[in-house]
């Protein structure tokens, strides 16, 4: 092993720089259970040959604000079940990339009528536990911090700030491109859009909730098209006194003193649109009685998201129920279109600005 030997049991963990700077998009669930996981790798006796990690259930569900405990090893489960199929790609050099698969091979098993005995078996491909255990630059951090940021681009930028905290005194410039890429932002995104997402919502999450605070500052170039525009991010990290982190409880709400679980369905919905449940259940109740489709539903979520609106809630809901065309953007290209089958009047006959405060005053 290169790296020095990991401190502080198995709620810390150390995410390799390659890792951090990697492209992938995983939600704020499939973090935690990859901050899980790098906690139990290298400590103890762990070896350098071996590959296979199990995560106890009894021994990660104090980390979670969960009222129901029995329910540990379902939430954990549906976190794990997404990431099959998927991976991650390093760039090696100019002409070379690489993929690799999170896991190679993963196991569940549930003991029933103990769930608390139960747990997950995941295998490493070798090449991703060597670059973990051999990695000379990476972050060390406690996983309680992470695990309980809402936002996924909390997350990933929590894991960038905290690999540079003790770099050039916590000060770094990343060309905003790079960041973007790094955070697997679509290109049509309008970076006032993307910097709302990944730097002003981790802004105010990070700061105050972990281990450390950080400013940043917006960089103005000129781009490739002779405007003047976002060219990099200049980041000043520093270290905090520890404090316990804001719980947030993700799969529970109180209902008349009663739990109420998310399904898959709607936990979808709120890891993707970062809404609670009861706002979650509503979006699914209109997308399916106006017999909306998934891709359907999704698109106007995605849509919604990177508009600026008020109301997100109410917008949705809206072109869910009426249909909808997305305005012509800029140079008269349409984007993809779809309308209620009973619903004559298309959006694209109104005022934008005009419609959103319709929706806002509803």
């Amino acid at each position: 092993m290169s790296r020095k030997k990991k401190m502080g049991g198995k709620e810390v963990a150390f995410r390799p720089q390659t890792i951090i700077e990697a492209r992938y998009d995983l939600d704020r669930r499939q973090n935690d259970i990859l901050d899980i996981l790098l906690g139990i790798v290298g400590e103890g006796d762990d070896t350098e040959e071996n590959t296979r990690y199990e995560i106890n259930i009894n021994d990660v569900k104090h980390l979670y604000n969960l009222q129901d405990e029995s329910n540990a090893y379902s939430y954990l489960q549906k976190a794990v079940k997404k990431f099959e199929g998927l991976g991650f790609r390093l760039k090696e050099d100019e002409g070379t990339d690489i993929y690799y698969p999170w896991f190679s091979k993963i196991k569940y098993q549930k003991k029933r009528g103990d769930e608390g005995r139960s747990k997950i078996v995941l295998d490493l491909h070798p090449e991703v536990k060597e670059m973990i255990m051999s990695a000379k630059q990476g972050a060390y951090y406690r996983i309680e911090y992470p695990l309980n940021l809402t936002k996924k681009y909390s997350k990933r930028l929590y894991y960038l700030l905290k690999n540079k905290e003790n770099f050039n005194g916590g000060t770094f410039v990343i060309p905003f491109d790079e960041l973007r890429k790094m955070m697997k932002i679509p290109e049509s995104y309008a970076n006032s859009n993307v910097k709302r997402e990944i730097l002003d919502k981790p802004y105010e999450e990070i700061n105050g909730n972990t281990d450390i605070s950080f400013e940043y500052e917006l960089i103005q170039e000129r781009l490739p098209s002779g405007q003047k525009g976002i060219g990099a991010v200049r980041f000043k990290v520093k270290k905090v006194p520890r404090r316990r982190p804001t719980i947030v409880e993700y799969e529970t709400i109180e209902q008349d003193g009663e739990s109420v679980i998310a399904t898959a369905e709607e936990q979808e919905v709120i890891d993707v649109f970062e809404c609670n449940l009861k706002e979650a259940k509503d979006i699914l109740r209109t997308a399916k009685a106006n017999d909306r489709t998934h891709e359907q539903l999704f698109e106007i979520l995605t849509y919604t998201m990177n508009k600026k609106v008020d109301n997100k809630v109410g917008y949705v809901l809206t072109i869910l129920k009426n249909g909808y065309y997305e305005p012509l953007r800029q140079g008269g290209n349409r984007g993809s279109s779809w309308n209620n089958k009973d619903l004559n009047t298309t959006y694209e006959q109104l005022d934008i600005e005009a419609f959103e405060q319709q929706i806002l005053s509803n």
